[in-house]
């Protein structure tokens, strides 16, 4: 159950993995359980659409991880995404800023946990560190709430490439040196991107009207 839980993106926390004593084992009560205090978006919309929960956790329990995995992502893009891209201003920017605390305390004690965090794959061994599992606790808290406040919104028009680029390079001060190191950090070290990835998050920089949009932006699928 846990490794299907990591490869949904998320991972659990240390403090985590107590199974309710009425959830049979294998069973989508089980996976629910599970996902309760390690995944806390993807336990929501699980919650909201529970016959496709149930088959995906079907296709795991028959050892199709891979489609068990796919399935759950186009879940999350389906109806994950959407409400993201709806969700108010004040909502859309909390979880960016709560993103951004999440890269401090990487920075701080587990750089290479930012490029982790930016693939939606942090470690366990990164939420070892106190400091870090209480950021990303607070970062997903922000990111359940802002599903919460977006599932029943009118659709709201997606920041244009172009406004998102003049505000990355403009408010944000990101290079287009930096820019390449994100898009190729191998070579380089973990607490430059750490660095960088801040930058990137710093959305308080962000011109004001520009704030809820850019966030928005950041927290939704470009698909």
């Amino acid at each position: 159950m846990k490794n299907f839980l990591s490869l949904c993106g998320g991972v659990w926390f240390l403090a985590s993995g107590a199974i309710a004593q009425d959830a049979t084992p294998g069973s989508v009560g089980e996976l629910m359980n599970d996902l309760a205090s390690t995944n806390p978006l993807l336990h929501a919309i699980f919650t909201d659409h529970m016959d496709e929960a149930k088959e995906i956790n079907a296709k795991f329990q028959a050892g199709e991880e891979a489609a068990a995995l796919k399935a759950a992502s186009d879940m999350l893009r389906k109806h994950g995404h959407p409400a993201l891209s709806r969700a108010s201003d004040a909502s859309a920017i909390e979880v960016l800023k709560k993103a951004g605390d999440v890269i401090d305390a990487l920075g701080d004690h587990y750089p290479r946990g930012c490029i982790e965090f930016v693939h939606n794959d942090i470690s366990s061994e990164a939420l070892s560190v106190c400091s870090v599992n209480e950021a990303y606790r607070k970062y997903q808290e922000a990111q359940l709430d802002a599903y919460e406040d977006g599932k029943y919104r009118e659709p709201i028009p997606r920041m244009e490439i172009g406004d998102i680029f003049q505000v990355v390079t403009e408010d944000l001060k990101v290079s287009r040196a930096e820019m390449h190191t994100l898009l190729n950090p191998e070579n380089v070290a973990a607490i430059e991107l750490c660095a960088i990835i801040r930058k990137d998050l710093n959305v308080s920089a962000v011109r004001e009207p520009l704030r809820g949009p850019y966030a928005r932006a950041n927290i939704s699928s470009k698909k």
